[in-house]
C-alpha cells in the first residue's frame, strides 16, 4: 500500500492504494467511495480488507477520504452529494492516470451514501463495473415526513442532526435535482448490488427501483439478519469476497 493524494478544487483527498504484488503490466483498479461522515477505512476497516482482497485478485484498489471528511482537506459543511460526485470523477480520472493503472479497466466501490455517489458518477466516465454496497438513495429521495422533519431541524438549529454529523441546506437543495435511478440507469455495464435485509435505508420499493433502472445488469444479494452495516463477521467476509469475485470477473 502507498499513500496517493489527489488534488481538487483547491482541496487535497488524501488516499491509500493497494497494487498486487508481482506485476509489470498496468492493472485493472476499483475506486472506493465510503459514506456519509466515515473514511476511507469504513465500518470494521471493512474498505482495507477489500482493498487488499482485490489485490489478491490481481486488482489495484483505491480508498479516498471524501473532501471534509478522515485526512482530506476542506469543510465537512460543504458536503453534497453532487461535489462528491465530482470528487469521484476527478479520482477516476487520477486513477486511470496511474502509470501502474490500465485506464480502461477501472470500477467503482461504494459504501451506503457513497454507494449512490458511485452510481451517479459511473454514468459520467463510463466505468468498468460498479458495486453498490447499501446504497443510499433515500438521501435524496426521501419520504414527505422526512423532508419535513429535515426542513424543520434546519430551520430551528441551522443544520438536521445526523448521528451526531450536521447536513446543512445545501446538501438539501442539491439534492432536489438529483434522481437517484433515473441518473443512475444511464450506467450501461455490470453492477453489483448487495443489501441487508433489516437496512434503515431499504425503504419499500427501493429494490424494485434499482432492478428497473439496471434492467438485466444487475447481479442482486440481499444478506438475510443484518442492517446497513452487514453487522456480523460472516456477512462482511462474503461482502468482500462477493465483491472482489465480480471486480475480477469483470475487470
Amino acid at each position: 500500500m502507498r499513500l496517493l493524494d489527489i488534488p481538487h478544487r483547491g482541496r487535497t483527498l488524501r488516499g491509500a492504494l493497494h497494487l498486487p504484488a508481482d506485476t509489470d503490466a498496468p492493472v485493472p483498479a476499483v475506486v472506493f467511495c465510503h459514506g456519509f461522515g466515515g473514511n476511507r477505512a469504513e465500518f470494521g476497516y471493512t474498505f482495507v480488507r477489500a482493498a487488499e482482497r482485490m489485490a489478491a485478485h490481481g486488482i489495484a484498489a483505491y480508498r479516498f477520504d471524501f473532501a471534509g471528511c478522515g485526512d482530506s482537506e476542506g469543510e465537512f459543511e460543504d458536503l453534497t452529494v453532487s461535489d462528491q460526485v465530482a470528487q469521484t470523477t476527478a479520482v477516476l480520472d487520477a486513477v486511470a492516470a496511474h502509470p501502474a493503472i490500465d485506464a480502461e479497466r477501472v470500477s467503482l466501490l461504494g459504501m451506503s451514501l457513497g454507494g449512490l455517489t458511485a452510481s451517479l458518477a459511473a454514468p459520467l466516465r463510463q466505468v468498468r463495473s460498479l458495486i453498490l454496497w447499501a446504497p443510499a438513495a433515500v438521501a435524496v429521495a426521501m419520504s414527505d415526513e422526512g423532508a419535513k422533519r429535515r426542513a424543520e431541524a434546519i430551520a430551528e438549529f441551522g443544520y438536521d442532526d445526523f448521528g451526531g454529523l450536521p447536513i446543512h441546506q445545501a446538501f438539501v437543495d442539491d439534492a432536489e435535482d438529483i434522481d437517484p435511478f433515473a441518473d443512475a440507469a444511464a450506467y450501461p455495464g455490470p453492477v453489483l448490488l448487495a443489501v441487508g435485509s433489516e437496512d434503515f435505508v431499504l425503504e419499500p420499493g427501493v429494490l424494485e427501483r434499482y432492478e428497473h433502472a439496471y434492467a438485466g445488469r444487475l447481479d442482486l444479494h440481499l444478506f438475510d439478519g443484518v442492517g446497513h452495516g452487514f453487522e456480523t463477521v460472516p456477512a462482511r467476509e462474503r461482502l468482500v469476497e462477493l465483491s472482489a469475485e465480480f471486480a475480477a470477473r469483470h475487470a
